[in-house]
């Protein structure tokens, strides 16, 4: 899978979905469904029914990567190289190695006599899933009584959280205006420049800005307001900067309000420009979803939840904490629009290998993932629905 390119930006998972689609027959598996919305766009969707009765479990991934990018890279990302223990390679933690261990553990399951086990592999989670998993809630496609999605969870070490909490976003732009001219004017002529204000308005977003969250247990520490993901302004030398602007990146928590956090962002804004004379700013927030998105969570009590700590525990040799996943999931349409439980990160990896240059995913966690699915999917799909 990692030597067939799903890169998104641009975008495109045919190449992957064609040798998933090769894998599952091999493995002696249902032939997918291809579901898309645009024929380069495939979603992948195959079921095992194993009989009346039980629940339906649905292991999901998606098939698009982050591009390469300007990241340097030791070894050729587009190799699935293994070395040392690791496999390296574009997409083996985010996550093409879920995706494997997936169709490993469907092959290998059981006969349980009741309930049924589904593997959907997206498109497009890498940039807003307009092609995957939104698309997929929105048409009313996926049917499950619970979702597990593979992403890498281990923040310090393979599987040591349970990760009930997706983080939801809210994106945003602040432009700012100053006076574009000469630059060997601003001693002499009255000249606002943005750059400056640009500059300042950062500054102050990062040290001085905190949205009102509910507390959570799971998240002490509040939402996350990253400003400056991205930065412009400017023309050239000799120009005296006249426009300069600067994006934020918000990690939000469940039961955060949107009109509560721009009204928020707007006083802000206001008393910025009390302080700073002459500011001319405006907040701009991303076209949904991505100028807002609502986490999810799943209460620990959940079916899904006790199936998954169980057999956890049992792969792993002892119970782990339960935890909120830092990064926004496709758990934000498969619960928050489909309304499926989905637990957001139950995979091998950590977190911090993604989107970074040297990707690898340990061949350990990779085998312990195949265990771990067969586990949740014989314990979640057999038992009578009692709640």
């Amino acid at each position: 899978m990692i030597e067939a390119p799903s890169p998104n930006l641009p975008g495109d998972e045919r190449a992957v979905a064609n040798v998933i689609t090769r894998v599952l027959e091999e493995r002696g598996l249902p032939a997918p469904q291809i579901i898309a919305k645009e024929p380069h766009r495939p979603n992948l969707l195959t079921t095992i029914d194993f009989g009346s009765g039980g629940r339906h479990l649905c292991l999901c991934g998606h098939m698009d990567t982050k591009p390469v990018g300007s990241a340097e890279w030791d070894t050729d990302p587009m190799a699935a190289i293994v070395d040392g223990g690791r496999l390296y390679g574009l997409g083996a933690c985010d996550m093409k190695g879920a995706l494997a261990a997936m169709i490993e553990a469907a092959a290998s399951v059981d006969n349980l006599g009741s309930g049924r086990l589904s593997l959907l592999f997206t498109a497009d989670e890498e940039n807003a899933a307009e092609y995957g998993a939104r698309w997929l809630a929105e048409s009313q496609v996926v049917e499950a009584d619970a979702v597990v999605i593979g992403e890498p969870g281990g923040m310090d070490s393979d599987w040591d959280n349970l990760h009930l909490v997706s983080r939801g976003l809210a994106n945003f732009t602040v432009k700012v205006r100053g006076d574009q001219g000469h630059s060997s004017l601003s001693d002499r002529k009255k000249m606002v420049n943005a750059s400056s204000h640009m500059a300042q308005l950062l500054l102050a977003l990062e040290n001085e800005f905190t949205p009102t969250a509910p507390p959570h247990r799971l998240v002490p520490s509040g939402p996350t307001v990253n400003p400056g993901v991205k930065v412009s302004g400017g023309v050239n030398f000799g120009v005296f900067p006249g426009s300069a602007e600067f994006s934020v990146d918000v990690r939000t928590l469940p039961g955060m309000d949107r009109a509560r956090f721009e009204s928020e962002l707007e006083t802000w804004l206001g008393e910025r420009r009390e302080s700073i004379p002459g500011l001319r700013a405006e907040i701009q927030f991303e076209d949904d979803p991505r100028g807002w998105l609502p986490a999810t969570e799943v209460p620990e009590e959940a079916a899904i939840t006790r199936a998954t700590a169980a057999t956890l525990a049992e792969v792993l040799g002892q119970a782990l904490p339960v935890s909120a996943f830092p990064a926004t999931t496709d758990a934000a349409w498969l619960q928050g629009l489909a309304g499926i439980p989905t637990l957001p990160a139950v995979g091998p990896g950590l977190l911090e290998q993604a989107h970074k240059a040297n990707e690898f995913v340990s061949l350990d966690a990779l085998r312990a993932a195949s265990s771990i699915y067969v586990g949740i999917a014989t314990r979640f799909c057999a038992e009578d629905k009692v709640d």
